[in-house]
């Protein structure tokens, strides 16, 4: 078995790993490369190997970084199927969607080329083929296995055995152990070859009581001095996440009143697709849904479709929490607030997910106190608050526990999706720590289980 990383490799996003047998070839996951300068043009560089191939694709999870680039692989001559688990199948066609019409926008306003059109999202669409978890499949010589990764919802990492007995596992993004509404990750299977991610292989998180005390802390802080609250929200999974604590809050009342916002199209229509799907749930949350609590629902919770709601939110009074995409802040009605908002020091920017490098998240985040927002230079005077806990992803001490689930160690693990120091890092603790072998591969660099 032949394993190419042609995305996330030294870097975030553009998961993309090829894997070649004697008889079959297939793709884990498709993603998009986002954030840094060169991301755009990479997207658009050509594959580095024939697209009409490829056998199957095998996708872990929705995100765009992992399934952004699956129209442009369609559009290059794939025809095999696409298998996902079914809410992964509902969630990447409402990605997908919402990309191509960013860049139906993009090109409107800037003539910006596009990577994909409707036709192509559609095409794609259409060659999905749903699996459940614990669920297998064979394409010609090779054994694909889904197992539950706790990222978000319908996440997965796959397990590919050829016919010699030479197994890989791909873990997709993996979740974090406080995350409330998911069922937690599935114990790692036995592998010659894993590949893991490394997101936070350099960090540790709060725990879920800590984040819960400071999202409360920041909302009371907010109200009193009659300001505004904005959180920019990946629409899959954290806006969820986010949802469902601060439905905790006010139904306790453990929080004062104050009106807030889901300023998100994608992130509402997320949220029925979840309720469509209850044995995704983790137990907790199965259990307030049987006994009639609206997960995503609350007093004083106002959802804003259209863009005439979403600009009569700046009308609304103060104090106020706006949620909005998108959660890196590179687009979305997210930066309409931050014009608006950013420079009045009464406004609080509360920052619950990863920023990838060069992103406007990553800038403000690192304490950037000048931005350029919609083309206005902005002076930043809101206060930045940052919660890590809120991440979907397992940080470093998650990781090294999820290896240690196997029944028996990973021969050699390759740490992949994370920034080069964060993935140095983790492949040094693993080293250091549970004495295994780690790396940190390159693009394109081709490992063969048959050497380890």
């Amino acid at each position: 078995m032949k394993i190419t990383p042609y995305g996330a490799a030294r870097e975030v996003t553009g998961s993309c790993y090829l894997i070649e047998t004697e008889k079959a070839k297939i793709l884990v996951d498709c993603g998009l490369f986002q954030g840094y300068s060169l991301a755009f043009s990479k997207n658009f560089e050509p594959w580095a190997f024939d697209a009409s191939t490829v056998d199957a694709v095998f996708i872990t999870h929705a995100h765009l970084d992992h399934t952004g680039r699956l129209p442009f692989l369609c559009k290059s001559g794939f025809t095999g199927p696409v298998y996902l688990t079914p809410p992964t199948a509902k969630l990447a066609q409402l990605i997908l969607e919402d990309a191509e019409n960013i860049m139906e926008e993009d090109f409107q306003r800037t003539h910006a080329p596009k990577l994909y059109d409707r036709h192509d999202v559609d095409c794609c669409v259409d060659r999905f083929k749903p699996m459940s978890d614990e669920s297998a499949i064979c394409v010609k010589d090779l054994k694909i296995t889904f197992h539950n990764a706790g990222h978000i919802f319908g996440s997965a990492f796959i397990c590919l055995e050829d016919m010699k007995g030479h197994r890989a596992v791909f873990s997709g993004d993996l979740g974090n152990v406080d995350t409330p509404l998911v069922k937690p990750k599935h114990e790692l299977c036995d592998a010659d070859a894993l590949f893991i991610e490394s997101t936070y292989g350099n960090r540790i998180h709060e725990d879920q009581a800590s984040r819960v005390q400071l999202l409360k802390k920041t909302i009371i802080e907010t109200v009193k001095r009659n300001g505004v609250l904005l959180i920019p929200a990946f629409a899959v999974e954290r806006t969820q996440e986010l949802l469902y604590e601060l439905n905790h809050l006010v139904e306790n009342r453990l929080m004062p009143a104050v009106d807030i916002y889901l300023d998100s199209p994608m992130a509402i229509k997320a949220s029925r697709i979840f309720d469509d799907y209850p044995d995704y749930y983790s137990r907790d949350a199965f259990k307030l849904i049987a006994s009639g609590d609206e997960l995503f629902d609350f007093p004083g919770l106002t959802l804003t479709m259209s863009k005439d709601e979403s600009k009569a939110i700046n009308q609304a009074p103060w104090p106020k929490v706006i949620i909005a995409g998108s959660g890196m802040m590179s687009g979305g009605r997210i930066m309409h607030h931050l014009v608006r908002y950013l420079g009045d020091p009464k406004t609080t920017l509360l920052i619950i997910g990863y920023q990838t490098e060069g992103t406007l998240g990553r800038k403000l985040y690192s304490g950037e106190k000048k931005v350029w927002v919609l083309n206005e230079m902005i002076e930043v005077k809101a206060q930045i608050v940052s919660i890590g806990s809120y991440s979907a992803h397992a940080d470093q001490h998650m990781l090294i526990d999820w290896i240690k689930s196997a029944d028996q160690p990973p021969k050699h693990i390759y740490c992949v999706h994370g920034e080069e120091n964060a993935a140095a890092a983790l492949a040094t603790r693993i080293r250091e720590e549970l004495r295994l072998k780690a790396d940190v591969p390159r693009f394109g660099q081709t490992i063969e289980t048959e050497n380890i």
